[in-house]
């Protein structure tokens, strides 16, 4: 099983985890003998949760720290915290250290192992060369190429689709700056492999003047070498979205299709601040 496959059971598996150990820490600490043990125990999925909140609810979290120092002071510090517990009664309680232990170990995993997208080297998108003239859809089901935009400076964006709350923050981000990159003369190329209707959604949700294309069948990530295999998390977002999906990516060509910036990011939650595209813009226009 390749590693990708074993990262998109883990992360649906340990959100299941998550849920069942935070509702069984507070079913607990109100009815065991154990309360404290079943506090930390809580505290090592508090800070999953509260990412996983942030995240989805406030649609505005567009990136983190590549780790996450102060979740994993608070996630050990549950474990301590349980294991004191724990070892206060008579016999000591085993079911909230196991919580625990599943709690960290999950986190651990997560923000270290699954996060991480693998060191990424990607010879067509070296700057200075010329972007292969890939193919996609627009909304409406036409057939679009990259040298469409030929004549024009292009920032193409592949996110992985609706179902990724860091994706839609920076598509939120990026369709904000739509201005400041149409005075610097740059057509915005939002891309992702999610169906059409879905891609449809996310251009009413923003309702700005830029370009939403749809990669059937990846083939537009097959030719830039950003597919993602098994990057969907496993269960019920496969039946919709499918197994594969892009690597988060971004490139800015100018008007003859030359690569002037690229970012692949190695961290699925690390993504670049829109100031970045627009200071690599405005010092080529400089």
């Amino acid at each position: 099983m390749s590693t990708n496959r074993l990262k998109s059971i883990f992360v649906a598996v340990y959100s299941i985890a998550v849920v069942v150990v935070a509702v069984g820490s507070v079913l607990g600490m109100l009815f065991s003998d154990y309360p404290v043990a079943w506090a930390g125990a809580l505290l090592t999925v508090l800070p999953f949760l509260t990412l996983y909140i942030r995240a989805t609810r406030t649609g505005s979290l567009a990136r983190t720290s590549r780790y996450l120092p102060v979740a994993s002071a608070i996630t050990l510090g549950g474990l301590a915290v349980s294991i004191f517990g724990a070892s206060k009664g008579q016999p000591p309680a085993a079911l909230p250290l196991l919580a625990a232990a599943v709690g960290t170990a999950g986190f651990f995993l997560y923000d270290v192992w699954y996060s991480s997208l693998g060191k990424r080297i990607n010879d067509c998108l070296t700057e200075g060369r010329l972007l292969p003239d890939f193919q996609a859809r627009d909304v409406e089901g036409r057939e679009v190429r990259a040298s469409d935009l030929r004549g024009h400076k292009a920032l193409f964006m592949f996110y992985r689709g609706n179902w990724c709350p860091f994706c839609m923050a920076q598509v939120k981000e990026i369709t904000g700056k739509y201005r400041e990159l149409a005075a610097l003369g740059v057509e915005l190329v939002l891309i992702s492999p999610q169906p059409t209707d879905l891609t449809e959604r996310v251009a009413d949700m923003f309702q700005v003047p830029c370009r939403f294309w749809v990669d059937d069948n990846l083939g537009a990530a097959r030719e830039l070498g950003i597919v993602h295999e098994h990057g969907v998390p496993a269960g019920s977002l496969t039946r919709t979205y499918g197994e594969d999906t892009v690597l988060p990516t971004v490139i800015i060509v100018d008007a003859e299709g030359r690569i002037l910036f690229t970012d692949q990011t190695d961290n699925y939650r690390v993504r670049p601040d829109p100031e970045d595209f627009l200071k690599a813009l405005r010092a080529r226009s400089a």
